[in-house]
């Protein structure tokens, strides 16, 4: 992987999480994962697309990250028990 540098002040970044979800989980086009980078210097973050730990549900077709459970069969699961 090429090392990232600040924009501002040309420090290397710091990887601060992997694999972030970002959007709505009941808008699957919308919903993305990024990498979050901080500055240690000048503590400005930057966000990158996430290419890594991500996997299909095999159950709904959402991709997300291996790091968490599937938003909308977790979703659909709360709102199933909440309707009994």
């Amino acid at each position: 992987m090429a090392e990232k540098n600040c924009p501002s002040c040309h420090k290397e970044l710091k990887l601060r999480e992997s694999g972030y979800p970002m959007g709505s989980a009941f808008l699957k086009a919308d919903r993305v994962h990024v990498d979050i980078y901080e500055c240690p210097e000048c503590h400005e973050i930057r966000l990158y697309s996430s290419d890594g730990d991500m996997m299909t549900c095999p159950k709904c077709g959402t991709q997300h990250n291996v790091k968490e459970a599937c938003p909308v069969c977790a979703l659909n699961a709360a709102l199933d028990e909440a309707n009994k």
